[in-house]
């Protein structure tokens, strides 16, 4: 009687089991990407991996970790450590990837993709294990990332595997940088984003460039202000093309309030100064700066009717940088046209 009711029991846990186990299955979150996500052009997927966290932004900056993080316990606090921000459309990514595979591989797969696409230095990379990102207390997280405790990186704490890359590409029409943290996921906290078990990736991908112009256009009276106090005035609301001397129709602000400045000072006369980024040579610059001024003098003499005799265009090329030439903002910081009484 006692083994005939324990076969029972057992048989009842076994259908209440099987019970369970197809309610689990039923509830399991499908794998597919999160709506509204798609791959990077630059960066193709892990095959089998899915979007768990997309988020686009069309200017932000990053912080990119240059070396490890240490902890100094004579002083309680982190010791100096290198980073460099960067700024650009970032977009940033959590792919789940195959139950197979490690944070090694995911890592290298993800070098090896990036550099398809050109001329790439790797800026610094690391595995957790060794203690080549921070001693294992969380300190690389907290340093690099913000918001640790939330989405999308809640996954990448705590675990003692996970692994780092940072990388930069280097194109003509502006650097782009990534960051991968890989970490295989050792607990039961936000399975949505990441199960159990599986090696989730955090990807960043920064293209730089310079900040969408939403900024006031310059006003007559504040150049007056910044010719009295600097001896010239930056302006960079008169735009062309790439290789272009054409005045963008966005350039009509600008060159109201040029008209406006020179309306209310009879006395003021102009140098017009073109300049450019390094891109190209220092003489192609210089012509291509000068026939800029000059487009921006006819503007101005033959619109607004402004006396030739009061502008003076000057092509300056890129002898006269204001921002490193090494980054597509700093290009673009480069090309302007400046204002300076004669």
């Amino acid at each position: 009687m006692i083994i005939h009711r324990l076969v029972a029991v057992l048989l009842c846990a076994s259908a209440f089991a099987g019970v369970d186990a197809a309610v689990a299955q039923t509830k399991a979150k499908p794998e597919k990407d999160i709506a509204g996500s798609k791959d990077h052009p630059l960066l193709q997927r892990f095959e089998g991996s899915y979007i768990s966290h997309y988020a686009k932004k069309a200017f932000d900056e990053h912080k990119i970790a240059l070396e490890r993080v240490a902890f100094d316990y004579d002083a309680q606090k982190l010791s100096p450590f290198k980073t460099q921000t960067v700024e650009g459309a970032r977009t940033t990514f959590v792919y789940v990837l195959p139950k197979d595979v490690s944070t090694l591989e995911a890592v290298r797969a993800y070098e090896e993709e990036f550099r398809t696409r050109g001329e790439v230095e790797i800026l610094f990379q690391g595995s957790l294990k060794e203690q080549q990102l921070d001693d294992g207390y969380n300190r690389f997280i907290d340093a690099i990332y913000k918001d640790t405790d939330r989405p999308p990186n809640s996954f990448m704490r705590s675990n003692t595997d996970a692994r780092y890359l940072a990388a930069k590409l280097t194109r003509p029409e502006g650097d782009v940088y990534l960051t991968v943290y890989a970490a295989l996921h050792e607990f039961d906290d936000n399975p949505d984003l990441l199960p159990k078990g599986r090696t989730g990736v955090r990807v960043d991908i920064i293209e730089t460039k310079p900040r969408a112009q939403r900024m006031v256009t310059v006003t007559a009276d504040e150049m007056s202000s910044s010719l009295s106090k600097a001896g010239r005035v930056a302006l960079y609301g008169i735009l062309f093309d790439t290789n272009k001397t054409d005045l963008k129709p966005e350039s009509t602000p600008a060159l109201q309030e040029i008209a406006k400045l020179l309306e209310q000072d009879a006395a003021l006369k102009l140098v017009v100064t073109g300049h450019t980024d390094n891109v190209g040579s220092l003489e192609s610059n210089r012509d291509l700066s000068q026939r800029r001024a000059a487009a921006v003098v006819a503007a101005l003499t033959g619109q607004y009717r402004v006396a030739p005799a009061r502008l003076q265009p000057f092509g300056a090329s890129f002898a006269a940088p204001v921002a490193p030439n090494s980054t597509e903002e700093g290009r673009a910081k480069n090309r302007r046209v400046e204002l300076i009484p004669f």
